[in-house]
């Protein structure tokens, strides 16, 4: 059951329905045809508009951050990108569907195998498996949401989970192959250490 639906929105809840959607549409196509810049106006825009008409924690507002999250990603702008990504992240993992929700986890996989960080990308995936709610590691998956026991993880690193063979494959030949190192070399968490015993 829909309990989202509003029947007599006020003028500030029109316009971010209307004028947010319209310019989260302009930044995809901005994007599309390659210009970043004129693409993050048009979305930082429509998250403003957004949260100011729907208010905190919006669905619509998400999937706008979760777009500029992408968009720094392409851009290289790491720290960024994981604001927006972790912002979008809350509210999805509040509000739903899970398929959004395991879509911004596995952007923030990919930003974390960017950054070197193997464990923190695995992780973060990881965290919707106990609900059944993971992505394929392909950003171009066909498919939808998957329960861990449907996903085969990379055999060399262990950090990223795939659907199927030409998945994996179409990852490999586009984006893993340069993060992927073998599972031993992975970045270990020193914040911790554990201390070593005397022999």
């Amino acid at each position: 059951m829909n309990t989202d639906l509003i029947v007599n929105p006020d003028a500030g809840f029109a316009n971010a329905t209307m004028t947010g959607s319209s310019l989260h549409n302009q930044g995809y196509a901005f994007e599309a045809r390659g210009d970043f810049a004129k693409a993050e106006s048009a979305y930082l825009r429509a998250i403003e508009v957004k949260e100011s008409g729907f208010g905190p924690g919006n669905k619509s507002t998400a999937v706008s951050q979760n777009t500029l999250g992408e968009l720094y990603i392409k851009m290289d702008r790491l720290s960024e990108a994981e604001e927006m990504l972790q912002r979008a992240l809350k509210i999805r993992n509040e509000t739903g569907p899970q398929f959004d929700a395991a879509v911004t986890r596995e952007n923030l996989g990919h930003l974390y195998e960017k950054q070197g960080d193997l464990l923190k990308a695995k992780e973060i995936r990881l965290q919707g498996a106990s609900q059944g709610a993971m992505a394929c590691g392909n950003f171009y998956c066909p498919k939808q949401i998957f329960e861990r026991k449907d996903l085969q993880n990379c055999g060399r690193c262990r950090a990223v989970f795939y659907c199927s063979k030409p998945c994996q494959t179409a990852d490999w030949k586009g984006r893993h192959r340069e993060y992927c190192k073998p599972k031993e070399e992975l970045k270990k968490d020193t914040s911790n250490p554990v201390p070593k015993q005397n022999r």
